[in-house]
């Protein structure tokens, strides 16, 4: 297939979303509205619609921390198109995974809470031994 600018290869796909490849092949064992074309060789090629909701997926697995059958639950039967195009607000939530700075933000984040946590709990335990 010659490059098409509407079609994407997993590998694409993948580097965009800073997901590995087998993740993307699991989720489509998983959520049945997320099936790429697959052309010769089964090589993968998601549409516009697919990378959305591929935003969509991850969004609410890593960011709002929906365990998988949830978002099973979430997504239920509907078509791509019907999830793309809701009014829920929790599909209409701005992807916070097209830009990928969001996510080492938020590593970040979290490295620093742990490790004030971690010096809190010092401080306790230097109180407790006096």
């Amino acid at each position: 297939m010659k490059s098409n600018p509407k079609f994407k290869t997993i590998s694409v796909v993948s580097k965009e979303f800073n997901l590995p490849q087998h993740v993307l092949r699991f989720w489509e064992n998983k959520f049945s509205q997320l099936s790429p074309l697959k052309l010769s060789g089964n090589r993968r090629y998601y549409r516009k619609t697919d990378i959305e909701l591929i935003g969509y997926i991850k969004n609410l697995l890593y960011v709002d921390s929906i365990s998988i059958k949830g978002v099973q639950k979430i997504f239920g039967k509907q078509s791509i198109n019907k999830i793309i195009n809701s009014k829920n607000k929790i599909f209409n939530k701005e992807s916070r995974f097209k830009n990928n700075q969001n996510i080492a933000t938020s590593e970040n984040n979290t490295k620093k809470v742990i490790k004030e946590i971690f010096i809190d709990l010092k401080k306790i335990k230097s109180l407790l031994d006096k």
